[in-house]
């Protein structure tokens, strides 16, 4: 157990307990990691990991529940099933998330870490790839990995492994809306933030 705690709390040092972990894991030689992770944040942390983990030299999955053990339709263990079966078959390397692929109990997807989302609060296919397709599929019953990313390049060594976690925590966000005050902007410059990342509307901004 790395931490017990809501995904919402996590900070930068929980960040870095994490991948600190995964990293000792990695130089002990493991075939793979799963890390069992609150739905909410989720993506957040995949996408964190992904970038702290450089040149990931075997699978990272991270891997959540939409639904709670006690429901008939709790998707946990096929999460987490599909994820060993994904890892113990294949060469892999890098962060991905192991989620339900649909409504149904047949599929769970390998998505890219950096372009995931959660877009449903209980839809047990609530995490979608966006502008991209699931690196592959892994059908439950049958146990076989269908690829659709090119398997070679997803399976290839991309470099010597580095662990990059020191991270900084004074980046703002902005969502733009109506009637945004210029305070809200105001506050990063006064409070000494070193990044501010705008949300907007679109092309337009």
């Amino acid at each position: 157990l790395i931490a017990n705690m809501m995904s919402e709390d996590m900070r930068a040092k929980d960040f870095q307990k994490i991948s600190n972990a995964v990293s000792e894991q990695i130089k002990k030689g493991v075939k793979g990691v799963i890390l069992g992770h609150g739905t909410d944040m989720l993506g957040y942390s995949a996408a964190v990991l992904s970038f702290a983990l450089q040149n990931c030299p075997i699978p990272v999955l991270v891997v959540g529940t939409q639904r709670s053990t006690d429901r008939g339709s709790s998707d946990g263990a096929m999460n987490l099933i599909s994820a060993a079966t994904f890892i113990s078959k294949t060469n892999f390397k890098g962060v991905g998330v192991c989620m339900h692929n649909s409504t149904n109990d047949d599929d769970c997807s390998i998505i890219n870490a950096t372009k995931v989302r959660k877009m449903h609060t209980s839809r047990r296919d609530a995490f979608k790839a966006i502008n991209d397709t699931p690196v592959a599929l892994i059908n439950y019953k049958t146990k076989e990995i269908k690829w659709i990313k090119d398997q070679v390049k997803m399976e290839k060594s991309t470099g010597k492994f580095k662990l990059l976690n020191k991270l900084e925590e004074k980046v703002g966000l902005i969502k733009m809306h109506p009637w945004i005050n210029q305070k809200e902007i105001e506050f990063d410059k006064k409070e000494k933030y070193k990044g501010l990342i705008i949300e907007a509307t679109g092309l337009g901004h």
